[in-house]
């Protein structure tokens, strides 16, 4: 029993524990930005170089286009050669069997 009219002092463990709470806290709330900061830098970056890739990926695509457009016309063309071959290769049979024509 406490002797009287002496108060017993209080314990400082809930404020120690209040004091350790707090800190943890502040700390991994820093921790926490930290990361979310180093992950914002992250996605910006992977941003950056997705728009890149896209820019290059639209680049090859009209390249391609591109040729594909050339060799469809290079296409057409060698049809109209080939035809033009065939017709000279007729008319130079013509022409021979015109030279040699009926002998008498």
């Amino acid at each position: 029993m406490p002797a009287v009219g002496r108060q017993s002092r209080p314990s400082p463990l809930p404020w120690m524990l209040l004091t350790v709470s707090i800190a943890m806290t502040i700390g991994v709330l820093i921790l926490g930005r930290s990361r979310l900061e180093d992950e914002r830098l992250r996605t910006a970056t992977a941003l950056k170089a997705n728009d890149e890739v896209k820019g290059q990926l639209k680049a090859a695509i009209d390249d391609l286009d591109q040729s594909r457009a050339a060799c469809t016309a290079a296409d057409d063309s060698t049809a109209e050669l080939q035809k033009k071959i065939l017709t000279l290769e007729l008319e130079l049979t013509r022409f021979r069997s015109a030279a040699k024509g009926p002998k008498k």
